[in-house]
């Protein structure tokens, strides 16, 4: 094998690392349910809102949250009800969203929070559901 060959197969990892860690670089934070500040402003819905939305579907356009508001459905429980929409990548046409992110609240301490479930429903006739591995799999990151 020649040397330019055996340098360049070498290499090849740490390239694969440069460039996987530039594109997440440009990725925003995930925001976190455990910072009770920044709980209630709309900037923290549209965050959590649009981390779901690209968790479900494969490239989702123009983002916007249309509704935010918090329900109590019993005790040590509080729902965060989003509605947003998001246009396709080909056809550019703007789906419905419906969010409920579920959160358990400690009775001790009403500022601790833990997210406990996901459910998702959109309008997009598309043959692929939405990806639910990828939607459940932010609830660690919403609580850590």
């Amino acid at each position: 094998m020649p040397l330019t060959r055996r340098a360049l197969l070498a290499a090849l990892p740490a390239l694969m690392f440069v460039v996987v860690s530039a594109a997440r670089a440009g990725d925003e934070p995930l925001p976190t349910f455990k910072d009770a500040s920044k709980r209630e402003s709309e900037d923290f819905m549209t965050k959590v809102g649009s981390a779901i939305i690209k968790a479900a579907r494969a490239k989702p356009q123009k983002i916007e949250l249309k509704k935010h508001e918090y329900t109590n459905p019993k005790a040590g429980r509080k729902d965060l009800m989003l509605k947003m929409t998001y246009a396709g990548l080909v056809t550019k046409k703007k789906y419905d969203v419906d969010i409920t992110v579920m959160i358990s609240v400690d009775p001790s301490d009403k500022d601790k929070w833990e997210v406990v479930n996901i459910k998702y429903k959109d309008t997009n006739p598309s043959p692929l559901d939405p990806n639910e591995k990828k939607i459940q799999k932010l609830v660690k990151e919403f609580n850590r």
